[in-house]
């Protein structure tokens, strides 16, 4: 026994979840991943042969485990040894056995089904793997604190070869060996003869009727009674016992507990499509039984309607904390290829990516993103290849609808990620067009370097900060570097360009000339990808204010990717500034619906409004965005700006200085808080803080546009107009707004102005 508090190599033992045949397994924390994990640690046992035996059977069933990765089955990390005690490393499951549950009673049926179906599907990836389970009882699932079922403990698992004949995981091969836990144990076990897949088929019979009978099949006063009743004497009715059983669940124990494995489900797929209505439980004519049941009530064969989905972080099975860039990435692409079918809303990147890591059940999550569906898995990459299991879950009933693990070269994964995605749209018959399909066929391999590159680049600039933005840059060029050819790395250099050059991080004029050459040289190799075109959109906007150019390439990238959220905000962005109003803010609305908890896209609906001056509603906006995130800056500043022209300038001042981070009698100058100063009457003020600002933009950049904005709201407006022609000499991006910026109204009747709006091409 350890201790709690003990350490065993670097792991910290915080309790002791249970005992098993040859070891304990513990909860213990993993300081260098700040994660809780199982350890399953082996018996200190006196005796050298059943030690030896003990090494091998953890041997054994870590290599089993390795081939299996399935959201429901506990993942492995690591097999390992210290102080001369071994044990395995495995995912921490937090929750309660499925024994512990059926010790208050029986369950309700579609309770016991949903249960059932899970565990099938563990089978059917273990299977798929050539693992059988071999020791498949409650004991050995844990139900989550969302209530899905995870498979546990592959110590006596078998691996099937080819042909049909199998090796032990966990016990010896002499004849007559009996292995497994007595009750579960199936008639050709208990006679010692080979086993497969059926074998488990059995156990999960023998569960599925516990979970509905609140009893088991089979009894006897001792052991060889039970051994007797077991290999001989048919299981009692399952509607004798529970007689509000539907008929076609019962026919289906019925025929997992066949003693003759022939006539049982051939394996774990069998009886999965079984459970789904997809498959007649109907035996061959050599059965006892009669005629086929009827599909199981709630499950029609005709697939639930799922029209919105939400794609959850995957999860990193690789137990390296350097690795969550793969995961993350492997969700994105997931996301970017599902979003391309217009028939199915899919939730965006920045909302889904709230629920990483979270244990918040399935149901609650999915109303919280309105959505009718919900895809969760895991991603691991060892070496180079790839491993990626995803389920689908209708939100409604909380029950699984398909799972599948897949396994591949890294090369190959781009073809990977659009057969996922082709999976889940055949998954829940949504129409997708023929350009749809032509886009998510497979695509050619990639370059792992470029590729793995690519990956930590677009991780860095998900961080959304001037650092992760220049960080990123060297991940791309090393991309470039592996394969200059490779499209998604231009579209990531492009992106992280556009995005030091709208903060001002790098000087616009060089900033927006790199991020171009990047998108063009994208497109020449891939004009599909959307982000390319959506990259060169805000470029023509901010830059080049060439509004005709700017539209036609935001145009194209919805048409490529309709549900793509980004590039439809800033499309909502781009109308706001020339002045088309109503369109705006129904794109706005639009990406909002497909990213319902971004910050980004609640100013962003905030923003469209504003300039269309309905500051009220603006205002409701941006409270939303300060709920969900009270630290986020922009959420506050731009609520000062409405509160502002509502005429609420305390409120303004306050919010402006929590937006940045300033103490309530903090006064360090800068354009916004100048600007809302004139505009509150504190001219004075206002001024001699603009003064400090055209002193300091001799030395450092400030935005012209933003001084501007500050004469302009403090009645000097033959400065504003000066400042407004630098912003022009100097592409200041932040005069796309000059149209339609409330602050600018003072101006309009000026000839400069109007002059200036003729030559911006915005005077129509």
């Amino acid at each position: 026994m350890i201790a709690p508090g003990a350490a065993l190599g670097r792991y910290q033992i915080v309790e002791r979840l249970g005992d098993g045949g040859m070891g304990v397994v513990y909860r213990a924390s993993d300081p260098r991943l700040e994660r809780d994990v199982a350890l399953k640690v082996l018996h200190a046992d006196p005796d050298p042969t059943r030690r030896d035996e003990h090494r091998r059977r953890l041997r054994q069933e870590a290599r089993a485990l390795s081939r299996l990765l399935h959201p429901n089955i506990a993942t492995l990390f690591d097999l390992d040894s210290a102080d001369g005690v071994d044990f395995l490393v495995m995912e921490y499951v937090p929750g309660h056995t499925l024994a512990r549950l059926l010790a208050a009673g029986a369950l309700p049926e579609s309770r016991a089904r949903a249960i059932a179906l899970e565990v099938a599907e563990a089978l059917e990836a273990a299977h798929e793997q050539g693992v059988i389970h071999r020791d498949l009882k409650p004991g050995n699932v844990i139900l989550n604190p969302r209530g899905r079922a995870k498979v546990l403990d592959f110590g006596l698992a078998r691996l099937q070869r080819a042909g049909g004949t199998t090796r032990s995981v966990g016990a010896s091969e002499h004849a007559g060996a009996v292995s497994g836990t007595l009750p579960y144990m199936s008639p050709e076990q208990i006679r010692g003869e080979r086993t497969d897949p059926r074998t488990d088929v059995w156990a999960a019979g023998v569960m599925m009727y516990e979970m509905c009978a609140g009893s088991r099949p089979f009894a006897g006063e001792d052991y060889s009674q039970l051994l007797y009743a077991i290999v001989n004497t048919p299981a009692p009715p399952l509607r004798e016992r529970r007689p509000g059983v539907s008929a076609a669940y019962a026919a289906i124990v019925a025929r997992c507990l066949e003693k003759d494995a022939a006539l049982r489900y051939a394996d774990a797929s069998a009886l999965r499509r079984a459970l789904r209505g997809e498959e007649s439980s109907e035996l061959p004519l050599s059965s006892t039984f009669g005629p086929a049941a009827a599909p199981l009530a709630g499950h029609d064969a005709s697939p639930p309607r799922i029209r919105s989905l939400a794609v959850l972080p995957l999860a990193n099975r690789s137990g390296d904390a350097s690795q969550e860039f793969f995961a993350d990435g492997l969700t994105d692409a997931l996301i970017a290829d599902l979003a391309q079918i217009a028939a199915l809303r899919v939730i965006s990147r920045t909302s889904a990516m709230r629920f990483k890591g979270s244990d918040r059940p399935l149901p609650e999550i999915a109303r919280e993103l309105r959505v009718d569906g919900v895809v969760e898995g895991s991603a691991l990459l060892v070496g180079g290849r790839v491993r990626i299991t995803v389920q689908l879950i209708e939100a409604a009933s909380d029950r699984s609808l398909w799972a599948k693990s897949y396994e591949r070269e890294l090369t190959d994964i781009l073809s990977l990620q659009r057969e996922v995605a082709a999976a889940i749209a055949d998954e829940v018959r949504v129409q997708v067009t023929p350009e749809e399909q032509d886009r998510l066929k497979p695509r050619g391999p990639v370059n792992p370097a470029a590729h793995v590159a690519y990956l930590k680049g677009r991780h860095l600039w998900n961080r959304w900060d001037t650092e992760s933005f220049t960080a990123s840059l060297a991940r791309y060029r090393e991309a470039l570097e592996a394969d200059p050819g490779y499209a998604l790395a231009w579209a990531g250099l492009a992106d992280s360009y556009a995005s030091l050059g709208n903060t001002n991080a790098m000087p616009p004029a060089e900033a927006y000339s790199r991020a171009r050459d990047a998108a063009e040289r994208g497109l020449a190799l891939d004009d599909s990808l959307a982000e390319l075109h959506v990259v060169l959109a805000y470029i023509h906007r901010h830059h080049d204010w060439d509004w005709p150019r700017s539209e036609r390439e935001f145009l194209r990238a919805l048409e490529l990717n309709p549900g793509y959220a980004a590039g439809r905000g800033r499309y909502a962005n781009f109308l706001s500034g020339i002045g088309r109003h109503a369109e705006a803010i129904a794109e706005a609305e639009r990406a909002l619906e497909r990213d319902p908890l971004s910050l980004i896209m609640h100013t962003a609906v905030g923003d469209v409004l504003f300039y269309a001056r309905r500051y009220e509603r603006a205002v409701a906006y941006y409270r939303r965005c300060i709920e969900l995130d009270p630290t986020f800056g922009p959420g506050h500043t731009d609520l000062a700006r409405s509160l502002e022209h509502l005429g609420r300038h305390d409120e303004a001042i306050a919010e402006f200085l929590i937006g940045t981070r300033q103490p309530a009698d903090g006064r360090a100058p800068s354009t916004g808080l100048a600007t809302l100063l004139a505009a509150s009457g504190r001219r004075d003020e206002a001024l001699a803080m603009l003064d400090v600002l055209v002193e300091r933009a001799q030395r450092e950049y400030v935005s012209p546009y933003g001084i501007a904005s500050g004469y302009a709201v403090a009645g000097e407006s033959s400065k504003a107009l000066d400042w407004l022609e630098r912003a022009h000499e100097q592409r200041d991006g932040t005069l796309v707004w000059i149209k339609v910026h409330p602050r600018m109204d003072s101006l309009r009747a000026e000839p400069r102005f109007r002059e200036l709006l003729g030559r911006m091409r915005l005077d129509a």
